[in-house]
């Protein structure tokens, strides 16, 4: 496919740029902040412009209409926004014409009563969907007609609008049980019944099943998708879809196993998500409403919630508006206009959402010469990754990748390492907080250390999440506004100083952050036991873990590493599947061995530098709190950063920073430092490395970390609150006999003092002063760093040095007890004079005093 590339000058490229996006005939952009009524009367009902007066003084811009021509081109006169409504699956009619298009449910009957539904696979009834769409984007479409259409009852059967909801489990008609077998592999036994058939299924292809039932609701939003754009010529026509507003954790998995909607599959296709947050229907609170709004923004589709006018007074529903206003949502919709009261009409012109401060790349920069690249031929679903050829006379260069205004900018950094991309941003709020987001996109990791790089408002951050590649990959950064700001530091910038490497950036943003709630903060699962645990292990190297001194390990949720674990009654921490439906399938399956035992939960796995979802992640977490309530979850982050965006997913938070033999040992004490800052030590475990060699020499770890490295980054992270120490990994670090020996030695010193790790540390810093003149860390902190302990009114002094030399510090005790103390494992004694104690440390010694009284 052929690619044409125009180089444009300043205002060549505004006019162009005048003729996108304002100087064309409206367009019905996702982007733009929109409050829309559902339900609106048509124009035979109308009978006045009454109405549109109280629309435009309510600053409503959207209106979803019955497929009447007059009524449309009456409210596209007006200049509102205005959008149909397809019924896809829903209501009960069609039986009587369809009687073959009753959903059967896993019973073996046929589905009964009021709420009725039809079986998505109706091959008659879903041509006949996309017939009538196609009819309505035939006679509507056009300058004077719709602006987009929104797909409803877009699953399968089910009653979710109130406290108790009906939710059947089909289909399971011949005609889905054929269609199954043969479009996904699977040979169901003949001569099953209904029932037996839908059984078998449940044990032997459930998650086969599920993806199964998905895709077919996700095709018809696929096929949706292709008229919309065949009849996007006037004026491009936005396709929404009204969505069941529960997470995959709510309702046992229904909304994947039962209704089959998945968001984040249907969000490809759709250009806006429209959950249905009705509260006082399903009995939720007000702040319900904008978590789920906030929940299907993960999708990266705008969120426009419709909201519930019905049995909201006015004080409600203004409490409804403002709750939205700080979510994630670009806009709102109001079911439905006959439930709108006059009281509640005024509210609507002062909702507001929060502002993106960087305007679309391509809008406005501070040097706009550049080149716009547009695929011939390309479609507007085609653009989902840059194709940019090589040129190393362009800093940066623009691509159009979606049809709605939305530009990726590249940059190629040339000898002098640097190329930028810069547009105002104007004054902030001193102290507020805000959030950056963007999706970039690299083709290789050729440079392992090559990062895009941003500048807000004079504060740098290097992006160092940045590792998928080929793919486009969301990244974030928390920005505090300064309480003064420069002229020349009022800009965003996005830059790139690795030659070599290009990177993309599209569809930023900076918003102001939703003031944090206290009480939503998780609150740890106590442990009463202090994990030594390790990576690497298996049912076949179990034994060897406990007999090497461990008390659990990472393994992966099989039936052969359970039932292992409760073999040799480990408190094995479970690596669990990381899609909510995997989880659902795998905690049934393996609930007799669960049930048995007393395991942890290994949730993810640096999901910050994967862009793992937050909402999947949070998902994982709750799915798994409500078969175990008190079972403790933990998830390694490496970029402490990361940390507050996946808060809600875990216990605790291991942080896994490998830093031999290139990084200093503070590496880690610093992350601990600035994950307590998220939250708190209290939540906090360490990942200590015990692996390198040949094997991982191309990486950075050309060998393994002596004792005296394990040892200090083990106590290091004790001293700054570990709760627990997991190694990376067993087969790497016993490969040798040396590593054998290392390793068991500091496990030895480790489990000698298991009761001490349990207590938590002293609140109070304790006083150090360098007496040497090798005596600062990295960040020119003192290079010991100690934290104390206390139990049974004894205290304890753990003290590690944290550089490569000999070194000498006075340590700070009790001023107000003089007693003797000694070394824990040595017993030598050691005096304290004027309330200090004087000693001398080995590189990397870690020495622990306890007191004698």
């Amino acid at each position: 496919m052929m690619t044409s590339r125009v180089v444009m000058n300043k205002k060549t490229l505004a006019l162009l740029l005048c003729f996108l996006l304002f100087c064309s005939p409206l367009l019905a952009s996702a982007s733009t902040q929109v409050v829309g009524v559902y339900g609106v009367p048509s124009r035979s009902e109308v009978g006045t412009d009454a109405m549109v007066t109280n629309l435009n003084q309510s600053r409503v811009k959207a209106v979803f209409v019955s497929p009447d021509r007059k009524t449309i081109q009456y409210f596209s006169n007006h200049h509102f926004n205005v959008f149909l409504t397809l019924n896809v699956f829903g209501g009960r009619q069609p039986w009587k014409e369809y009687p073959d298009s009753v959903p059967v449910t896993a019973a073996g009957t046929q589905l009964s009563g009021k709420y009725g539904g039809i079986c998505p696979t109706h091959r008659e009834w879903r041509a006949s969907r996309l017939q009538l769409l196609e009819s309505w984007l035939k006679d509507f479409s056009g300058v004077n007609g719709i602006n987009g259409i929104w797909l409803d009852f877009i699953r399968y059967p089910g009653s979710w609008e109130h406290e108790g909801p009906f939710l059947p489990d089909t289909c399971y008609c011949q005609r889905c049980l054929t269609l199954f077998q043969a479009e996904k592999g699977v040979q169901i036994p003949s001569g099953l019944s209904t029932a037996e058939a839908a059984g078998w299924i449940k044990a032997n292809a459930h998650l086969k099943w599920v993806d199964w039932k998905k895709e077919q609701i996700v095709s018809f939003a696929r096929e949706a998708r292709r008229l919309v754009d065949l009849y996007s010529k006037e004026r491009e026509l936005l396709l929404g879809a009204f969505m069941v507003p529960w997470k995959k954790s709510h309702q046992e998995g229904a909304v994947s196993f039962g209704l089959a909607q998945d968001a984040r599959r249907l969000a490809p296709y759709l250009d806006v998500l429209s959950p249905m947050v009705y509260h006082k229907m399903v009995g939720e609170s007000v702040s319900w409403i904008g978590a789920t709004s906030d929940y299907f923004a993960e999708t990266g589709v705008p969120v426009w919630p419709i909201i519930q006018a019905e049995d909201v007074g006015k004080d409600e529903f203004g409490q409804v508006l403002q709750n939205l206003g700080e979510s994630k949502s670009e806009g709102m919709l109001v079911y439905a206009f006959r439930h709108m009261s006059d009281e509640q009409w005024p509210l609507l012109k002062n909702v507001g959402f929060r502002e993106n401060r960087i305007p679309n790349p391509g809008l406005e920069s501070e040097d706009i010469t550049g080149r716009i690249s547009k695929e011939e031929g390309a479609g507007p679903r085609d653009w989902t990754r840059p194709s940019l050829s090589s040129n190393d006379d362009s800093t940066y260069w623009y691509d159009k990748l979606e049809s709605k205004n939305d530009y990726a900018i590249g940059l190629t950094a040339g000898s002098d390492r640097k190329a930028g991309w810069t547009t105002m941003l104007g004054e902030c709020v001193a102290g507020e907080k805000y959030q950056f987001s963007a999706d970039f996109f690299r083709r290789d990791r050729s440079d392992s250390l090559a990062y895009p790089e941003i500048s807000i408002w004079g504060q740098e951050f290097r992006l160092n999440t940045h590792r998928v590649v080929n793919d486009w990959q969301k990244l974030k950064a928390r920005v505090t506004c300064p309480d003064s700001v420069l002229e020349k530091d009022k800009i965003f910038q996005f830059k790139n100083t690795y030659p070599g490497t290009t990177f993309w950036m599209r569809s930023p943003q900076l918003i102001a952050e939703k003031q944090a709630d206290p009480d939503v903060h998780r609150v740890p699962a106590k442990m009463n036991f202090f994990p030594l645990g390790a990576y690497g292990a298996n049912e076949k190297n179990l034994k060897k873990v406990k007999e090497t001194g461990l008390n659990t390990a990472v393994v992966a949720m099989t039936g052969e590493n359970i039932e292992t674990c409760l073999e040799l009654n480990m408190r094995c921490t479970l690596s669990v599947p990381r899609t909510p439906e995997k989880l659902y399938i795998a905690l049934e399956k393996f609930a007799p061995l669960l049930n048995r035992g007393k395991f942890s939960y290994y949730v993810n796995d640096e999901p910050g530098i994967h862009s793992f979802s937050e909402s999947t992640a949070t998902d994982i977490y709750d799915i798994i709190k409500q078969r175990f309530p008190n079972a403790v979850t933990n998830m390694a982050i490496v970029r402490p950063q990361a940390i507050p965006y996946y808060e809600q997913g875990a216990d605790f938070f291991m942080l896994d920073q490998y830093p031999v033999p290139h990084m200093p040992m503070t590496w880690l004490s610093d992350s601990m430092d600035e994950a307590a800052e998220y939250v708190g030590r209290d939540r906090l475990q360490s990942i200590i490395q015990a692996f390198g060699g040949d094997k991982y020499a191309g990486s950075g770890w050309p060998r393994l970390p002596t004792f005296a490295e394990m040892n200090c980054l083990s106590f290091l992270s004790v001293i700054y609150g570990s709760r627990g120490i997991y190694f990376y990994t067993f087969p790497s670090i016993t490969s040798s006999e040396q590593g054998k020996a290392d390793f068991s030695r500091l496990l030895r010193r480790l489990n000698s003092m298991r009761s001490w790790l349990l207590v938590k540390n002293d609140d109070t810093p304790v006083d150090v002063t360098m007496k040497s003149i090798y005596s600062v860390d990295p960040r020119g902190k003192a290079a010991v760093h100690c934290a104390r302990k206390e139990q049974l009114n004894t205290r304890m002094l753990i003290c590690a040095n944290t550089i490569n030399t000999y070194t000498e510090a006075e340590v700070g005790v009790a001023e107000d007890r003089q007693s003797s103390w000694t070394e824990y494992y040595t017993g030598t004694p050691y005096t304290v004079v004027d309330g200090t104690i004087l000693t001398r440390f080995a590189p990397y010694e870690v020495k622990v005093l306890l007191e004698e009284k």
